[in-house]
């Protein structure tokens, strides 16, 4: 959670001991004090109603209003105390604070004037909790401080475990650790089980600030098992509550979301406010790189809290408010935000939160480009002081940010210092962001030494440590924004390829950054009645939606139920935990279940809430790593290799001799390279990252340079490849690696814009101009003419060259085409086995043509399952797909570029959407999609895409033929049926299609086609 305490966390009653339990000694009561000595029946009302406040705060409302008119009517001063103590703790549950505090003060009047010290005292202690909510951390203490003149025993270890709240509140970290431990040894003493959970709760919410995840579980869950025990269910939900903020501290994603799901839904279903628990969500998203949903999070979050006058709470909603806007690049925003923070934790008298705030400025300083020396300093007194106060996880990566200072300014042996105190950081009790972002520092400092090895070792530990984060998400959304964690290392390992000029480093590590989610399939949706129930009552919406639009009606209230019913399943869906499936290895762990899987070469798996698993302890050790020490890299690349590289500076260049390396191999001569001599025997082929940047491996077990060659044949493989603001290609065909520098990547995308608008024009109005793709071909193309000969191509795109019609590039127009997310992802396509049997036949409703269009392949397949009409919903669909050999659907596609998962075919009962295509367990070998926009993506950093392509390549479909931009109504059938035709002779599906766009001619319709994966 992003507040320190949740409202019940901390609440100091009286005596609400459960039937049963002993009552533990309240100490002496002074004499006068009617709490112990008034109607016995009163005090019987005030206990119940106190043991209810954690269960049902409205029945305890109701039941300590009638208790305080029954005291007032018997003149008992010391129950009408406790039924506004009641009042004041019911109020706080519901967020009400300034309504909390008026009941308090009241407790408190009514006991001092009625001469009762022990009552006025319990009051005071919960006032001082309600004013450490409000912000007034300064009252809080003097509360406290007056109320311990009047506790003893059991009721001085509450103030104690009060006065720890406060300290935490403060962001004294380790002074509130101390005060939980000296308060939960008298609880245990004195066997009171519920003192026992609150203190634990507390505790557990402090060691994932401290960066402790396994002691933070450990405490959260015990709270939770004695909350349930004492039937306390609000308290139950919020140990829920605090488990998933510690989940989501540690980088567990799936678990941190799965519990605040759970806490949140009893809040709704009580009708309490949830406004702290959008706080952790957002500290979830931001970890799950959601950046922009966790800025709206947190803006929602900010604006509740200020409504309700939360102020506290509020400080560090604006805290997060500032992570958010600075992870989408406000950098403006973030340090208004962060400002206001730190301005209302130093009024409010909260120091280490005040530090937390200056460390905020110093990432934005950071991310605005501002490395210089004031930077330096700010950051290492920054470090220092969260240090001290236990922020040991912002602390780690202030040093960083210190460290990276050092390094620019050429202070190597400061950097070097600084490091030495973020060792931490790249072990198991980090978050993947800040172990990746540790081993990047390391790398740019082994860089600095030149180390070569070992800067290449940390970079690819770096990067597996974000693998093992990755393989712990289920849902694809969760894990294309993964990405994210890794951009900068990438960048850094890209960077040095380009400036050694080594193709092979170039395309080992665009891979290894690369479309990482494609990787392993996706987790199946959830298994939860909900979710089904969900997914069908939003197609059932879509349809009604669509029809209420054709008839001219007002359709707004269809909008906001799908728009609900979509945010809910796409929850529901990031809840997915990986699991093994048929046929697809080393998707990760569930529930601690054994898994494997290949990362970088190595043998290891995916961890689920830190549980172990083969070759990965924890979720932080894999292969070649040793707890942030030495690193090894993967084996050498096979002797065998014979892949021969060269390097073109500049498009139509001729590569220099002397630089023709054979990165990895190890001895002998590539032919006609070289200078007629032995070629470059055991010289580093690149400066930075030395020879065995050359044998980092893809995830994919057994990738390498030599297999992909292998698999290529005669086949060339092109993969396009952004380092900065330049566009490069490495090109591998006959045997041979060479790098190629194309041009800038902003004129690069002007004309792929240009081209994708022409290709609309084209098929909406057929018989216009022709789109042409010249430039765009003189860019990507030309330059490697000589290279690619008249090879057919597998195209390995980047950014919006992910949208590109490749057809109608001269150079592509009269050979076979495929297109893939990644060469290690076309390997892996090519290399399956082909499985399934029969064809699908499908055809969607509302389309002219589509029926026609099956009909006529249905009459040339033969024992093809057909489903036209009413027969083609998506159930019926869903099932004749599982196990085919070969799809075909026709219908209606909508692409979603705002969430891809959402992106839809419309079948008889409504639309089939990327969610329900990822419950099939046996995907077809070849699927086909004569719609709109079925083939388009989403291209997140990283080159991470989201669509049906996508998804269906992850999943296991060899081949997927597709659209990247509209179809004219009808006009696909003749394309189809020639496609077809060629695919029923024995072609491959890119032959089959390279065929029908060539007897197609200038058709837009045929143009509009490409074909993905193996081809």
């Amino acid at each position: 959670m992003s507040t320190l305490i949740h409202p019940g966390a901390g609440d100091l009653v009286a005596d609400p001991i459960p039937p049963g339990d002993p009552a533990p000694p309240a100490g002496p009561t002074p004499p006068g004090d009617r709490v112990a000595g008034g109607d016995p029946a009163l005090l019987e009302v005030a206990e119940e109603a106190m043991r209810l406040v954690h269960i049902d705060p409205r029945v305890a409302k109701g039941q300590a209003l009638r208790l305080r008119a029954a005291a007032r009517r018997a003149g008992d001063a010391g129950a009408e105390s406790a039924a506004e103590r009641v009042l004041g703790l019911a109020a706080r549950e519901s967020n009400r604070m300034r309504s909390a505090a008026l009941h308090l003060r009241r407790a408190v009047a009514v006991a001092d004037q009625a001469g009762l010290p022990v009552a006025a005292a319990r009051a005071r202690m919960t006032l001082a909790l309600v004013r450490a909510d409000q912000g007034d951390i300064p009252g809080a203490v003097r509360l406290g401080e007056t109320a311990a003149a009047y506790l003893e025993g059991i009721e001085a270890a509450r103030l104690r475990h009060q006065l720890a709240v406060v300290a935490q509140r403060r962001g004294l970290l380790e002074e509130a650790l101390r005060e939980y431990g000296g308060a939960l040894a008298v609880f245990r003493r004195e066997g009171d089980l519920l003192w026992q959970a609150k203190v634990l709760n507390n505790r557990g919410v402090l060691q994932a600030y401290r960066g402790r995840p396994g002691p933070a579980e450990t405490d959260l869950v015990r709270a939770e098992e004695l909350y349930a025990k004492l039937g306390q269910d609000l308290a139950v939900a919020d140990a829920r509550w605090n488990r998933g903020f510690a989940a989501g501290r540690a980088g567990q994603v799936v678990a941190a979301l799965t519990h605040l799901a759970a806490a949140e839904d009893h809040y709704v279903r009580n009708n309490l406010s949830a406004a702290l628990i959008m706080m952790d969500r957002c500290d979830v998203l931001l970890s799950a790189g959601l950046h922009e949903e966790a800025r709206e999070v947190a803006a929602a979050a900010v604006r509740e809290l200020a409504r309700r006058r939360m102020a506290a709470d509020l400080a560090e909603a604006r805290l997060l408010l500032a992570a958010a806007a600075l992870a989408c690049g406000e950098t403006g925003e973030a340090r208004k935000a962060a400002r206001l923070a730190g301005r209302a934790f130093d009024q409010q008298g909260r120091p280490g939160w005040a530090a937390v705030a200056r460390y905020m400025l110093i990432r934005t300083d950071w991310a605005s480009g501002r490395h210089g020396p004031d930077l330096l300093r700010a950051a290492v007194a920054g470090a220092e002081e969260l240090r001290a106060g236990g922020w040991a996880v912002a602390a780690a990566d202030a040093a960083l940010i210190a460290a990276r200072c050092a390094l620019a300014a050429g202070r190597t042996a400061e950097a070097t210092e600084l490091l030495r105190h973020t060792g931490r950081a790249r072990g198991a009790g980090s978050p993947a962001a800040q172990r990746v972002s540790a081993w990047h520092a390391e790398a740019l400092l082994r860089i600095a030494g030149g180390d070569r090895r070992g800067a290449a070792a940390a970079l690819r530990a770096g990067l597996r440590a974000l693998d093992e984060h990755r393989l712990t998400l289920g849902a694809t959304e969760l894990r294309v924004h993964a990405a994210e964690h890794g951009l900068e290392l990438v960048r850094t390992a890209l960077e040095a390829a380009v400036a050694d000029g080594s193709a092979r480093a170039l395309l080992i590590w665009a891979e290894r950054g690369r479309a990482a989610a494609q990787q392993a399939r996706p987790a199946f949706p959830p298994a939860d009645d909900g979710f089904a129930a969900e997914i069908a009552e939003l197609r059932a919406v879509a349809a009604e939606r669509e029809q209420a639009l054709a008839e001219g009606n007002d359709a707004r209230r269809h909008s906001q139920r799908q728009a609900q019913l979509e945010r809910s399943i796409r929850e529901r869906a990031r809840r997915a935990r990986p699991g093994v499936t048929d046929g697809h290895p080393g998707i990760g762990v569930t529930g601690g279940h054994r898994a494997t899987g290949v990362t970088d070469g190595h043998q290891g798996t995916g961890v689920t809430d830190g549980h172990r698993a083969t070759g990965v302890t924890d979720g932080h050790r894999a292969t070649g790593v040793s707890d942030g020490h030495r690193v090894t890299g993967a084996a050498d690349a096979p002797a065998a290799s014979r892949i021969r590289e060269t390097a073109a500076a500049h498009p139509g260049d001729q590569p220099p001799a002397p630089d023709h390396r054979q990165d990895g191999i190890g001895v002998g001569r590539g032919v006609g390279e070289g200078r007629g001599a032995a070629g470059a025997v055991g010289r580093p082929a690149n400066p930075v990252l030395g020879r065995r940047a050359g044998t980092v491996r893809a995830r994919a077990a057994g990738w390498d340079v030599a297999s992909l060659a292998s698999c290529l044949g005669d086949r060339a493989l092109v993969e396009l490849i952004t380092v900065g603001e330049m566009l490069y290609a490495v090109v591998l065909a006959g045997g041979r690696l060479t790098r190629h520098e194309l041009g800038p990547v902003t004129a690069v995308d002007a004309e792929v814009r240009g081209l994708r608008f022409a290709l609309h024009r084209m098929s909406l109005r057929p018989g216009g101009a022709g789109a042409g793709g010249d430039r765009l071909d003189t860019m990507l193309l030309g330059p490697l003419r000589d290279r690619i000969g008249d090879a057919d191509l597998v195209i390995v795109p980047s950014g919006r060259l992910h949208g590109v019609p490749w057809r109608l590039l001269p150079l592509c127009r009269d050979r076979t085409v495929s297109v893939a997310p990644s060469a290690a992802a076309w390997l892996r396509a090519v290399t399956a086995e082909v499985s399934g049997n029969g064809t699908v036949l499908v055809a969607g409703p509302g389309l002219p043509g589509a029926a026609d269009e099956i009909g006529a392949l249905s009459g040339r397949y033969g024992a093809a399952s057909a489903l036209l009409g009413a027969e083609a919903r998506v159930s019926a669909v869903l099932r004749a797909m599982d196990g085919a050999g070969r799809t075909h659907i026709a219908a209606h596609g909508t692409f979603r570029a705002d969430n891809p998962q959402f992106s839809t075919l419309r079948l008889d009962d409504g639309p089939l959407t990327v969610y329900d295509l990822e419950g099939l367990r046996r995907p077809p070998g070849l699927v086909v999609l004569s719609a709109c926009d079925s083939g388009m993506s989403t291209v997140h950093r990283g080159d991470e895409i989201m669509g049906f392509a996508a998804a269906l390549l992850a999943m296991g479909t060899r081949s997927v033929i597709a659209t990247v931009a509209p179809v004219r109504d009808g006009a696909a059938r003749d394309v189809m049926l020639r496609l077809h035709e060629h695919l029923r002779a024995g072609r491959s599906p890119a032959t089959a299609l390279a065929e029908a766009q060539r007897e197609s001619g200038d058709d837009p319709a045929a143009a509009a086609y490409v074909c993905y994966g193996a081809g």
